[in-house]
């Protein structure tokens, strides 16, 4: 028998965010490793029209973090309010 080479195959990891209960999204999570070789995770995920991402030293720290995001968008309103704008290649871009 012999080897076939496999193609390039990209896993991804997926993960719950959520605000409650009754508003969950799926999230993506990607592990890499800094200078010190230290774990590190990053994570983002689309919440209804816009995308908030970050970053934790830990995957339950990553998840604490995009959970409170979650509520902030979804109740607070975070990104609503497109005051600080920086363009960058004729695209404006909010600074909230």
């Amino acid at each position: 028998m012999e080897n076939k080479k496999l193609k390039d195959i990209q896993i991804t990891e997926l993960f719950l965010v959520k605000a409650d209960w009754h508003r969950t999204f799926i999230g993506e999570i990607i592990r890499e490793k800094n200078e010190d070789g230290k774990d590190i995770f990053h994570g983002s995920v689309m919440i209804n029209e816009g995308k908030v991402w970050s970053v934790g030293n830990t995957e339950d720290e990553l998840g604490d973090y995009l959970d409170d995001m979650c509520v902030m968008k979804l109740d607070y309103g975070l990104h609503s309010n497109a005051r600080v704008t920086t363009q960058i290649f004729d695209v404006d871009f909010f600074l909230n």
